[in-house]
């Protein structure tokens, strides 16, 4: 019932856009990621892209997270944790030349009356034909034992900086590699790096690999190594 809702919102925004703007494409994909703490993140989207002008556009997005992970419960045993998000997104991309600039807010909410708000934002310059260095900044605000189940509901405060260097090998294949710093109102430090594909077998299809290297200072530790896989329409 659930899915047959947000079909019918993002049809309904559709002929509602296509009427307002003079140019709507569709986006959609997935994304998968494995790893620590026999961590299974399944994530379809949709969204909407409305052209601004000829160097911004306006897009709406809408993910379903299915989340599933192990921890150890305040008796020491290993217990399988199920949770399920809805994510819906706005976000302003703009472009000039070889300088390019997104800002996406977000509002989660799932499992356990899981509530969150996220801003995303940033940046890349293209400072050759190959070469794209790129930074932002992402702030998340939660309310939830999404990551505590065993404990009282929490709000967390959680920024952090990524930085990024994407490399164009040729026009259907580009290496990225990111690197990324956390901190939240519990004084948990975190970091991670990445490295990895994206390959455009045929624009505007895009197929994404990576490896994640995460490490952290939290009691409920999810340091250790993550691969994700991606295939996403972005037109």
């Amino acid at each position: 019932m659930r899915l047959k809702v947000i079909i019918l919102i993002i049809l309904c925004l559709l002929c509602i856009s296509s009427n307002l703007f003079a140019k709507v494409y569709p986006q959609a994909g997935f994304e998968t990621y494995i790893g620590s703490n026999s961590l299974f993140l399944f994530t379809p989207w949709v969204g909407l892209r409305l052209g601004l002008s000829n160097n911004a556009s306006l897009i709406f997005k809408y993910y379903n997270h299915n989340i599933r992970y192990n921890y150890l419960n305040d008796e020491d045993v290993e217990t399988k944790r199920v949770a399920h998000l809805s994510n819906f997104t706005v976000v302003l991309y703009a472009q000039k030349g070889g300088h390019d600039f997104y800002s996406a807010l977000s509002y989660f909410l799932g499992t356990d009356s899981y509530r969150a708000l996220a801003l995303d934002a940033g940046t890349g310059l293209r400072i050759s034909d190959r070469i794209t260095v790129e930074a932002g900044i992402y702030l998340l605000n939660e309310n939830s034992i999404l990551w505590y189940p065993d404990e009282d509901v929490r709000n967390i405060f959680l920024y952090s900086a990524k930085g990024g260097v994407k490399f164009k090998v040729n026009k259907w294949l580009s290496i990225n590699s990111k690197i990324y710093l956390y901190k939240n109102s519990e004084d948990v430090k975190a970091s991670s790096y990445s490295i990895g594909l994206v390959l455009t077998p045929k624009d505007p299809f895009y197929i994404t690999l990576f490896y994640f290297k995460y490490s952290e200072s939290a009691r409920y530790q999810f340091s250790g190594d993550y691969i994700s896989i991606g295939l996403n329409y972005y037109y």
